[in-house]
């Protein structure tokens, strides 16, 4: 469970997204943060000072402020920053979030830029339980720094974590689409790379070949389409299976009862 979970965050007036002015800087080293403050940089290039400790920050980077932090910060005038910043409280005890690093380098696979667009938004706008959505968005954001800590990171180096993200990417189209008739030289195309390598690296994350894999999530579809009351032949036609026969062998080779048995 993440450790920010049993916490109530409270949302304050200081929020936003900004280009900053080009003789930006900040000075707090004498005046700690009295809140907590999370900080993304879009772009540009500056220099944090946070309790002694100097960052050079660019595009990614992201700092949790917390109370009693001694922090100063400046820019490149030419290169301005751009950043996101939330300012918030918690109720309840502080040790979850002062549990968590003050500073994460977003990985790029990360969906969190929308999140931070959408915070800003709909605080903007105020619309209809904007603070509840604000909130849990704010929740989302912190998990997601909290994911980018090297404990909570997928192990190796980044070409491997890099080959993870295609081999998922790929597995996540076949289960979002298990009727569709997937060529391995398609998928291998739209992993860029050729069938060969493909399928060897398919099997090595994986542990399965991707043939076996296709099947496996045809079938497992196949078996919730049946619950659903649709029945044999509907479920054979659905899926793409040009003989209700062959739909029903393997099935049972994959799951070890007949289609025919799957109930509600």
């Amino acid at each position: 469970m993440s450790v920010f979970t049993s916490q109530e965050l409270v949302l304050d007036s200081y929020f936003g997204k900004v280009i900053c002015e080009p003789n930006w800087k900040w000075s707090r080293e004498h005046k700690p943060f009295h809140d907590y403050d999370l900080w993304y940089v879009w772009d540009g290039e500056g220099e944090v000072s946070l309790n002694g400790k100097h960052y050079h920050v660019r595009k990614g980077d992201c700092f949790l402020f917390r109370p009693g932090d001694l922090t100063s910060a400046k820019h490149n005038p030419q290169r301005p920053l751009t950043v996101t910043y939330i300012h918030f409280n918690t109720k309840g005890t502080a040790f979850p979030l002062v549990s968590l690093p003050s500073f994460v380098h977003f990985d790029p696979s990360e969906f969190h830029e929308p999140y931070l667009d959408r915070f800003v938004h709909v605080r903007l706008t105020g619309a209809y339980g904007h603070n509840e959505e604000a909130v849990m968005l704010l929740r989302l954001l912190l998990l997601m720094f909290e994911r980018q800590t090297p404990g909570n990171q997928a192990q190796g180096d980044p070409a491997r974590r890099s080959m993870n993200r295609v081999m998922m990417d790929i597995a996540a189209h076949i289960i979002q689409d298990p009727g569709r008739q997937h060529s391995i030289h398609d998928l291998a195309k739209q992993a860029h790379l050729s069938p060969r390598y493909f399928s060897l690296k398919f099997k090595e994350i994986m542990g399965q070949t991707i043939e076996s894999y296709i099947i496996q999530k045809r079938i497992e579809r196949a078996a919730y389409l049946l619950r659903l009351g649709m029945n044999v032949g509907e479920v054979s036609e659905a899926l793409g299976y040009r003989s209700i026969y062959f739909f029903s062998r393997q099935f049972k080779k994959v799951t070890g009862t007949n289609p025919s048995e799957v109930r509600l």
